[in-house]
This record gives C-alpha cells, structure tokens and sequence, in this order.
C-alpha cells in the first residue's frame, strides 16, 4: 500500500495485520517504523520502484496523498495527481487484481444548503477558486475513475472528516479558540460528514475484496451531524469546558477574495478561499446507502464511542 505512514495509512495496515495478511508498503523514508511490515523504499513518482513494490501483488490501497495547508501547486500536482497517475500504470502492468483510491468528498459540487450527495452528484466546478489540496483530489479522482471505466480493476473510495486515535478530532472545518470561546464559522445546523478511522480502513478492505466493487465509487461517512450537537460532543469527550461561537461565513468572503488574489502572486494556496467558505455555508447530507447495499459497510463505532477513544489516546 501507499501512505502506509500516514494517520489513515497505518490504521489500514494495522487492520491488514489483524487479518493475518502479508502486507507490503512503499515509504521514503527507509527506517519509518512498520513492525511486521515489508518495507519497500521508493516515491510516488517513481515508476521503477512502484513496480518493484506491486510484483505479486493482489491489492493496491492507494492512500498517499499531499495533504499539508502549504505548497506550492507543483508539489500537489506531483503527490496527488503524478503519484496516482504513476500508481495505476504500475498496478495495471503488474495484473493487480484491485486498486483501492482513496479520494475525498472535496471532490463532489455543493451547489445549495440541503442537498443530498450520492456518488452520482456531479464533479465541482470552478477549480480556480479550489485549494491546492481539493484541485490535486479531483484530478487524481477522475483519473482513478477514468482507469476503471477502461476496465482497470479500480475502486474510489471517498471519506469524510476523518478523526480518531493518533489524531486530534478537528472541532469543525473551520475553528479558531478565543479564551473560553471557540468561534466557529458557519452555522449551528451545518453538517459535518465525519469518518471514524478504524470505519474507513473496514471500508477500503471491503472495497479490496468486493467483486463487483471494480468500476465504482464509495461514499464513506458515518454520519452528517450538525455543529452544534458535534461541539457538544467533543467538548464532553474531551473533557473540555468553552461556549460555542458561530461566525456566519458570508462576512470573511471578501477576506476570501484578498487571500485567493495573494495567494495567486505568490503562488502559494491560499489560507482561505471562497470555494472553503461556501462549503461551511452549504449543508449537504452525504448518502452512504451504495457502501451499505454493496459492500456490505456499517460503521462499528459510532460518533461518541469514536471520540472517546480518539481523546483516551492523547492521555
């Protein structure tokens, strides 16, 4: 696998071992710590190494991915987009038998509060006013789908917010703490698609395994739980006590605007653009049901259980 390292990566292979299977991982850095891991030194972006690594290989879970909020857009582009590219020519002159992309739900059009996204919604638009992140995710998503629908044995598999152990639960898309406030932008009813780590990682090895999962792709939030009962929970998990403050985020669009014509110059992503505001403006409720009829996927933790564990980690 890919991104073996990361904070989903390594909740993947854990489940792997569990499973008793032979796992393989391609990381840069030769002494990154994977006990019971064959580790396998190579880029993205290295054609050689990636085919070395896929030799004999029946899954490729792909989650590697630039995901930093600085960079420069060639950095992305050769993370996300080259090191995709590079990843499914690699598996398919292997004879991989799967390749499980993990992608993001940035990739799908928000284009009113109280719409409902299944894995039909259409692509966003208006990659100009994208992040560096979201743009390299579209991409690499449709390049993904692209190989499936040439009969590439490709599977797309799309998370929400992802917390758990290892990670400290992001409080809400945007968040800034003020003393005994945390002011949070948008409004109270926004809802957040949040994804439990150990659900996502059942979720891709299911997407492995499945036989008819080839040529799809998979929603994998859940639940969309508001901001307000979302804050609560935390707060109560985390043993914290503050008052929420909620920032409707029409007010920042022309600081938006400022930062997006900056960022431009400096050709740099920028802090905040208009495309992340109307995301935190624009509810939407994510249909899983295609995950749960196909794949046979139920999230095992559920949201409070979730955060539990995700703060007990920390102590």
């Amino acid at each position: 696998m890919t991104g073996a390292t990361g904070f989903l990566g390594r909740h993947v292979v854990a489940r792997l071992l569990d499973e008793r299977l032979a796992v393989r991982a391609l990381v840069r850095n030769p002494q990154a710590s994977l006990p019971g891991v064959e580790a396998i030194p190579g880029d993205l972006t290295d054609a050689v190494s990636l085919r070395s690594a896929m030799q004999g290989v029946d899954w490729v879970i792909h989650a590697a991915a630039r995901v930093a909020t600085s960079g420069s857009w060639a950095e992305f582009e050769a993370a996300n987009v080259t090191g995709t590219a590079t990843v499914l020519a690699a598996a398919a002159a292997a004879r991989v038998k799967r390749v499980v992309h993990v992608s993001s739900l940035s990739v799908y059009a928000v284009e009113a509060s109280g719409v409902t996204i299944t894995e039909d919604s259409e692509y966003e638009a208006g990659a100009g006013e994208r992040g560096f992140y979201s743009r390299s995710k579209l991409i690499a998503d449709r390049l993904a789908l692209q190989a499936a629908h040439g009969g590439a044995p490709v599977t797309v598999a799309r998370p929400g917010l992802l917390y758990g152990p290892g990670r400290k639960p992001p409080l809400a898309r945007r968040a800034v703490k003020a003393g005994p406030l945390r002011v949070i932008l948008g409004s109270p009813r926004y809802l957040l698609p949040m994804s439990y780590v150990e659900n996502v990682a059942d979720a891709l090895l299911l997407a492995a395994r499945t036989e008819g999962a080839a040529g799809k792709a998979y929603t994998i939030v859940d639940t969309n739980v508001p901001q307000a009962e979302y804050a609560a929970r935390y707060r109560e998990a985390a043993g914290e006590h503050w008052r929420s403050f909620y920032v409707p985020a029409g007010l920042l669009l022309p600081a938006a605007r400022v930062a997006e014509l900056a960022g431009r110059a400096l050709r740099r992503p920028a802090p905040l653009t208009r495309h992340q505001l109307q995301r935190t403006t624009w509810s939407a409720r994510y249909d899983c049901r295609r995950a749960e009829r196909e794949l046979g996927w139920r999230p095992s933790v559920d949201l409070t259980e979730g955060l539990r564990r995700s703060f007990a980690a920390q102590q």
